[in-house]
């Protein structure tokens, strides 16, 4: 299952697999309240294969900021954050979603799904929509060109 809507959005959302009752619910009540979210690619095949996809459309402009549930947060920040204009962080609590998009900019939040509550679901959702018009800090990016001479936004 993937976000569905059009790119005007400027958030999108993707779930590895089929999502659990409670992210379901979390969705359709996030998407009646704040509209759909940005189609992102759906879960196929290699797990690796689908994050750098999901990757790719935020550097494309398909959305400017995402959230992912899926089961191996670590591996998807990996693929991620190889791919220039994206900041990819694994959050677990609401706290640190927070700080990875206030502090750090991140564009694109993991989660892994298992022992989320829908309000822990509806939250991520909200706060991953208003962090669309984060550019990230010029700190930030100049140790990321640094570190791989990508240009970062």
């Amino acid at each position: 299952m993937s976000g569905t809507g059009d790119h005007k959005a400027g958030w999108g959302y993707a779930v590895e697999g089929r999502p659990s009752p409670l992210l379901q619910a979390a969705l359709r009540a996030h998407q009646r309240r704040n509209g759909a979210g940005a189609a992102l690619p759906a879960a196929e095949g290699d797990a690796a294969a689908w994050v750098r996809r999901i990757a790719e459309a935020l550097r494309d402009g398909l959305c400017r900021a995402a959230v992912v549930f899926c089961h191996d947060p670590g591996l998807a920040c990996c693929i991620a954050n190889k791919v220039p204009g994206v900041r990819c962080l694994a959050v677990d609590t609401l706290e640190q979603a927070r700080r990875a998009i206030g502090r750090w900019r991140a564009n694109l939040l993991v989660v892994d799904p298992n022992r989320r509550t829908y309000f822990e679901c509806r939250e991520l959702l909200r706060l991953c929509q208003e962090s669309v018009t984060a550019d990230c800090p010029a700190s930030v990016a100049g140790v990321l060109r640094e570190l791989d001479g990508h240009a970062h936004r």
